[in-house]
């Protein structure tokens, strides 16, 4: 792993999800451990240790892994006699690679389905259309607007221009797919969610729509609930004690791992 990928990348994840700060506090001293352990697969590790560098009790300690367990954030394995817990820690670089190479994958089959099977001879040779895309994406958006113009449905493309501004010509045909596989709805859904969350890119909208496809979700009703149950009743702030052995400390980690 690389240490300041994973701490952006875990940055990036806290965007979408909501966990307590404790479990914030558990996952950065694992992580911390990790890098003491110089990135073994598995790592072991007491609760005494933890607490000593997070300033947990074994409580907070074991309902913050809880939730770290619950989001997939770590594997945990309890730990028998003689032998401490062994943790694992999830990539979350490799996590968001996934997720953009499913998204590749989805806009490759999306332009094979789309493309028209012909069997007429081939027309003369012209000179290339350089303007083809953005004249069908403004076509299919005008045609979006015909049909919400009564006022039944609001408009997606019209949501993200008043939340995000002019959407540009090089993301239009992406939105537009998206607005065609999942429904206004869902792509409104997650405009505001988006700008309740301060983020107001189009990369930032299309990383929660990444994600709810990647949890299956395929309905409005299915989004909401699916962004309550990330919501975590918040305990009590971070508290990190002041440690004046932290050469001892480390030293010690590092025999326990490796005996």
């Amino acid at each position: 792993m690389n240490y300041i990928k994973e701490l952006n990348a875990f940055k990036e994840w806290m965007f979408f999800h909501e966990i307590s700060p404790n479990a914030v506090l558990l996952w950065h001293t694992l992580m911390v451990l990790n890098n003491t352990a110089r990135w073994m697969e598995k790592f072991n590790v007491s609760n005494s240790i933890i607490g000593n560098i997070s300033g947990l009790s074994s409580q907070r300690i074991a309902e913050a892994r809880k939730v770290l367990v619950e989001n997939e954030l770590i594997h945990y394995e309890p730990g028998v006699k003689g032998k401490a817990a062994s943790y694992r820690m999830k990539s979350l670089v490799s996590y968001f690679d996934n997720l953009s190479q499913a998204s590749d994958r989805q806009g490759d089959l999306r332009k094979s389905e789309s493309k028209p099977v012909t069997t007429s001879a081939p027309k003369p040779e012209s000179k290339p259309d350089l303007f083809r895309n953005e004249t069908r994406d403004i076509y299919k958006e005008k045609e979006r607007t015909k049909q919400k113009r009564g006022g039944e449905e609001p408009n997606a493309y019209t949501v993200y221009e008043h939340n995000f501004g002019v959407i540009k010509p090089i993301v239009r045909e992406s939105f537009l797919a998206w607005c065609d596989d999942l429904g206004d709805a869902m792509v409104i859904e997650a405009i505001q969610l988006a700008v309740k969350k301060g983020g107001r890119t189009y990369s930032y909208l299309e990383a929660i729509l990444k994600e709810w496809t990647q949890a299956g979700i395929t309905t409005l009703e299915q989004a909401r609930n699916y962004q309550r149950q990330k919501k975590r009743s918040r305990s009590t702030p971070f508290l990190v004690k002041d440690k004046s052995k932290n050469r001892e400390v480390l030293d010690k980690i590092r025999k326990e791992m490796q005996s």
